[in-house]
């Protein structure tokens, strides 16, 4: 039978930190909406109750290592990284293909005129699962949040593919700081580029970290033959910047 787990406060600050660092969420009732997606039904004085070291039932935990993609073994117990490293490829693991991109992406982050609206860049559609190209045209006005007043380049893109549910849906639209730094656990665009002239390549992925030799990625729900990490030559990447909102619009 399973049992709860026993009142841990540092188990508690993992919640909150999963909350709050990794999903940007600052509402628990939003937090508690998204674990019920997993198939539990979750109220915003549970999560409460759990931030402060409180009892917690495994299905619970394991909802919210499914949500934020984090190891059970480190939200249960702090044991190792919130984030699982790929292991390095030998015989019993093979490389796996790398996921096809699903966000737009500018060459560069670009000023507009005016005031009163960010600009959707618009693109076209390049392969399955969401890949596409920039095709540089402002396919739209798209109002300004207010942690974008005043902020110079800020854009927003549309969502291709399924790879970020449930964190984004294909449809929605994201809203960019190309300024804002870019903390672990947050969700960004990436830019990587390709082996054609001028060729770009975009994501919307979770940000995990970035040496001098390789940028790691998370997604939620990668496709078949596809990992949750994946990994990026650092000096292949050019630019990443961070999400700041997000909605249907």
């Amino acid at each position: 039978m399973t049992q709860n787990r026993p009142i841990d406060a540092e188990r508690g600050k993992r919640i909150r930190q999963v909350r709050k660092e990794f999903l940007g969420l600052n509402s628990q009732e939003e937090f508690a909406e998204r674990i019920s997606t997993q198939g539990s039904t979750v109220s915003r004085g549970a999560v409460g109750n759990w931030e402060q070291g409180k009892e917690i039932g495994l299905k619970n935990l394991r909802a919210i290592c499914d949500v934020a993609g984090v190891s059970f073994d480190w939200l249960s117990d702090g044991i190792g990284e919130p984030f699982m490293s790929q292991p390095a490829a030998t015989e019993e693991h093979a490389p796996t293909r790398r996921p096809k991109p699903n966000a737009s992406f500018p060459p560069k982050y670009q000023t507009f005129e005016g005031d009163g609206y960010v600009p959707l860049l618009g693109q076209t559609i390049g392969g399955p699962n969401g890949r596409f190209i920039l095709n540089g045209a402002e396919v739209g006005r798209l109002f300004v949040p207010p942690m974008l007043e005043g902020v110079e380049g800020a854009y927003g893109v549309r969502v291709y593919g399924t790879s970020m549910e449930p964190r984004y849906v294909a449809g929605e639209t994201v809203w960019l700081n190309p300024h804002e730094p870019v903390r672990q656990g947050d969700d960004v665009v990436v830019q990587i580029v390709t082996d054609e002239e001028n060729g770009r390549e975009s994501y919307i992925k979770k940000f995990i970290s970035r040496s001098s030799r390789v940028t790691r990625l998370w997604q939620h729900n990668p496709d078949e033959g596809e990992q949750n990490e994946i990994e990026f030559d650092t000096d292949r990447v050019f630019s990443i910047h961070k999400i700041v909102f997000h909605a249907t619009v």
